[in-house]
């Protein structure tokens, strides 16, 4: 079991779409906000058990955390991507075209990968631009 440690008013993120907030404290009691997709189900445990024992509970989707860290970075590539010519070779393999080079897909891959890489870079300079600029008189 994951412990953490939150404030009043900090969040724990799920999933990447389900938030948990801690909206207040009041002795032995915490009051949470929980902020989830329309169809996730969403209830204290002692109802769950109630549900589970009338054979009402909802199944969870099965969730594996490689597939969903592949999911996101694929959702990285293809952004990166989508502005970008491409087509198919004869082969079934994807190819991009950027003016006279033909990339194969393990030279797509080491572009996109350092594409995104300068990407995180440039934005990281910026903001430490911006912090130094917010803090001179």
């Amino acid at each position: 079991m994951l412990m953490l440690s939150r404030n009043i008013g900090k969040a724990v993120i799920i999933g990447g779409n389900i938030r948990v907030s801690v909206a207040q404290v009041n002795g032995c009691q915490v009051r949470l906000g929980i902020e989830a997709p329309r169809g996730v189900v969403v209830d204290r445990e002692e109802i769950h058990q109630r549900r589970v024992a009338e054979g009402t509970a909802q199944e969870a989707p099965a969730f594996d955390i490689d597939d969903h860290v592949k999911l996101v970075a694929d959702a990285r590539r293809y952004r990166w991507l989508r502005d970008r010519e491409r087509i198919e070779d004869p082969d079934e393999d994807l190819l991009v075209v950027r003016g006279d080079n033909w990339l194969s897909a393990e030279e797509l891959d080491q572009e996109i990968d350092t594409a995104l890489r300068l990407e995180a870079l440039q934005k990281q300079v910026v903001q430490e631009q911006q912090v130094v600029q917010e803090q001179q008189p």
